[in-house]
């Protein structure tokens, strides 16, 4: 995968992360929250529920993404957690940069 990709797919999961925080926001559920999944493929729209707390956990590390099963990239980011409802990726050092630059809690 090449530069330009690299940098295209960090863009697309900063813009669903982005997107998500408007969610959380305004979501005033204590169950499940459905999110945008936060992969990196162009047009992806499943939706993704976690809890706040599942939620927040993520967002404790903004090299962290939650996304359905299936939808990592392994040339941009690795798995670290596997869940029943969703799975949590974390970028790889070479493409962190675009993703610590785009965190919205930064």
């Amino acid at each position: 995968m090449d530069d330009r990709l690299r940098e295209r797919v960090g863009l697309n999961e900063a813009a669903y992360r982005n997107v998500n925080e408007g969610i959380d926001r305004t979501s005033r559920s204590d169950g499940l929250i459905g999110f945008l999944c936060e992969c990196g493929r162009l047009g992806c729209n499943v939706v993704v529920e976690l809890t706040s707390a599942e939620y927040e956990a993520v967002r404790a590390n903004p090299r962290r993404f939650f996304l359905v099963d299936g939808h990592e990239i392994p040339e941009t980011e690795d798995v670290v957690e596997r869940h029943e409802r969703f799975t949590v990726v974390e970028k790889h050092s070479d493409v962190a940069p675009v993703a610590e630059r785009t965190d919205p809690r930064s």
